[in-house]
C-alpha cells in the first residue's frame, strides 16, 4: 500500500494536472487515501457495532436504538423522539453531554497490522519515507507533512495528529446522535474527513463549524467542498450560518478551486 501511494505521488508531482478545472493534487490524493483506506473503515464498521460500554458526560450510553442510564441524576436524551430537521430556535448545546468518544473512535488498528488509523494516515500522507521507533513499523517517528490548515511544512509525527474535517462532536449534535454506532464509526474514520494538522491548530478549531474558523486561504475552497459534501453524504443538518458561509466561499471561489486574489478575505 505504501509502494502505491508513493508511485502516486511521485507521478502527480511530476506531471501535476494542467487543465482548467482539472482536479487538484491533494483532492486526487485524498481521493486515493479513500480507495486505500475505505476497506480498513468497512472493517471497523463491521467489528465494532456493540457498545464498548463506557459512559458519556451525562453517565449513560447509547446501545442500538437506545439510551442506558447508570448514574444518578442521568437524562435521557431527546434522540430517539425527534422528528425531521431541527428549528432554528433549537439549542444543539443540551446534547452535547451525550457525546461519547467511544461511539466515534478513530485510534484502533482496524487491520491488525499494529497501526492505528493515525499512523496508517502518517505513512500514506509523508512526502518522504516515514521512520519509524520501533522495527515493527507500527509508530511513525519523523517524515514529512504539509498542514493544509496552516500551509506549514512538519518533519516530527508528534508535531501533528488527525483533525476532522466536519469534527465528530459537531456531527454528532447535528443529527449524529441518532446514528446506529457501525455509522459513527464509519464517519470517524472516513479518509475525506481526515486531515492532518498541527496540534495547536486543531485545538484553535476545536469543534466550530466553518462560520467560527475557516484555514488558510488557499484550502478554504477545498475545506468548504468537504464540509459540503461530507454534510450530504451523511445528511448533517447544518447550523444556517454555517451553511451561508459555505455558499459564500464556493460562490467566491474560481473554476480552479481557488479563491482569486481580489476577492479572498482579509
Amino acid at each position: 500500500m505504501e509502494h502505491l501511494i508513493r508511485s502516486l505521488m511521485k507521478s502527480l508531482a511530476t506531471n501535476p494536472p494542467k487543465e482548467q478545472g482539472a482536479m487538484p493534487t491533494r483532492t486526487l490524493l485524498r481521493l486515493t487515501l479513500r480507495a486505500l483506506l475505505t476497506p480498513i473503515t468497512l472493517l471497523c464498521t463491521a467489528t465494532l457495532w456493540a457498545h464498548a460500554g463506557g459512559l458519556d458526560q451525562n453517565g449513560g450510553h447509547y446501545q442500538f436504538n437506545s439510551y442506558h442510564c447508570h448514574l444518578g441524576g442521568c437524562e435521557m436524551p431527546d434522540t430517539f423522539n425527534r422528528v425531521g430537521r431541527d428549528s432554528l430556535l433549537i439549542d444543539r448545546r443540551d446534547r452535547e453531554k451525550f457525546f461519547n468518544e467511544e461511539d466515534w473512535n478513530f485510534e484502533q488498528d482496524f487491520d491488525n497490522d499494529c497501526q492505528s488509523t493515525r499512523q496508517e494516515m502518517l505513512v500514506l500522507t509523508s512526502r518522504i519515507e516515514a521512520r519509524y521507533t520501533n522495527p515493527r513499523n507500527c509508530i511513525v517517528r519523523t517524515g514529512e507533512w504539509l498542514d493544509e490548515y496552516t500551509g506549514e511544512i512538519f518533519t516530527v509525527a508528534t508535531q501533528i495528529d488527525i483533525d476532522h474535517v466536519i469534527p465528530r462532536l459537531y456531527a454528532h449534535t447535528h443529527g449524529g446522535d441518532r446514528w446506529p454506532q457501525s455509522k459513527k464509526i464509519q464517519f470517524s474514520n472516513d479518509p475525506l474527513n481526515l486531515v492532518l494538522v498541527e496540534k495547536r491548530e486543531i485545538r484553535r478549531k476545536s469543534n466550530r463549524g466553518p462560520s467560527r474558523y475557516l484555514p488558510r486561504k488557499e484550502f478554504q475552497c477545498e475545506y468548504a467542498n468537504l464540509w459540503k459534501g461530507l454534510a450530504e453524504k451523511y445528511d448533517l443538518d447544518l447550523d444556517q450560518r454555517d451553511a451561508n458561509t459555505l455558499k459564500k466561499i464556493e460562490e467566491d471561489c474560481g473554476t480552479d478551486g481557488l479563491i482569486p486574489e481580489d476577492q479572498r478575505p482579509a
